[in-house]
């Protein structure tokens, strides 16, 4: 019997990409690496996901997404969603676990993704490289290192001086073939590391050191010049064939008949069967949709 999981994310390890899911009975989280031959049926729904407390548990009642790719109970009780929407003036009251989590180095990052927009970021200090390349930048440097709620304050107060915290997957995704040459993306995100002195309190200037790039992954870098078409992500569609890249949440599918990307940000949720029996699906590219 095909083996089934339900997707939680993605993510880069030793430069390749991983799909995190929960799969066994009972569930337990791990990642899967996505290289070579590729087959998987996604399964129609979209399913909570479960919430981290301490660490990542799943859904106990196995319900519906209804909140993005939780269920309401998974998220009022997940321990890392007052993290997320904190901005590091009015820390809310936090578990012991992302208390400690919350206070342990933090970094600060800014990466340019192919135009002129600058995103800037925040990473903990264990994953300070892994969360920077899971967002598939074409440059990225970090520029400063403080405790979690200081390079909270760091992060809002740049955007509000003009650099943003969101990029979304499809721009990021149209970026993937646009014009700019790493070279140029480098140069704009050390302009605005230089930028980000003046923009900075002088009290935050303690935490700021020369910027440090962060080197993208050998196979990122050879699949910029692969084509972008879109596969959908269906109900009962088999994702069948050769990995031949990956950029950041895309990865890159030959099947014999072309080229696809698949969006893996959208499997989010979703339960998928690997190796799959009975008939294929073929996949359809939409052309440019990205």
């Amino acid at each position: 019997m095909p083996e089934r999981a339900l997707v939680t994310g993605f993510t880069w390890i030793d430069g390749a990409v991983r799909l995190k899911a929960f799969r066994g009975d009972p569930p337990r989280l791990d990642d899967r690496l996505l290289d070579g031959r590729v087959c998987f049926r996604i399964l129609p729904g979209r399913h909570c996901t479960g919430r981290y407390e301490g660490v990542a548990v799943p859904c106990p009642d196995a319900a519906p997404a209804t909140r993005g790719t939780t269920c309401d109970a998974c998220a009022a009780l997940d321990a890392f969603r007052p993290c997320m929407t904190c901005d590091g003036f009015r820390c809310p009251r936090l578990s012991p676990d992302m208390l400690s989590y919350c206070r342990q180095r933090h970094h600060l990052y800014l990466a340019c993704f192919g135009d002129t927009t600058i995103k800037v970021g925040t990473a903990s200090h264990p994953r300070r490289d892994q969360r920077v390349v899971e967002q598939g930048p074409l440059a990225a440097a970090r520029i400063a290192v403080a405790p979690g709620p200081t390079i909270k304050q760091m992060e809002h107060l740049l955007v509000e001086a003009g650099l943003t915290e969101t990029m979304r997957r499809t721009r990021k995704t149209v970026l993937i073939t646009g014009s700019m040459t790493e070279p140029e993306a480098r140069a704009l995100v050390l302009e605005a590391a230089g930028d980000a002195r003046e923009m900075l309190p002088p009290r935050y200037h303690r935490h700021l050191h020369r910027p440090e790039l962060v080197a993208q992954p050998p196979l990122a870098t050879q699949s910029r010049g692969l084509p972008v078409n879109e596969l959908k992500v269906d109900d009962d569609r088999v994702v069948e064939g050769q990995v031949v890249g990956a950029v950041g949440h895309v990865l890159f599918v030959e099947d014999g008949d072309g080229c696809f990307a698949l969006d893996l940000g959208a499997l989010k949720g979703r339960w998928i069967e690997w190796d799959p029996t009975g008939p294929r699906r073929r996949p359809v590219a939409q052309l440019g949709l990205f």
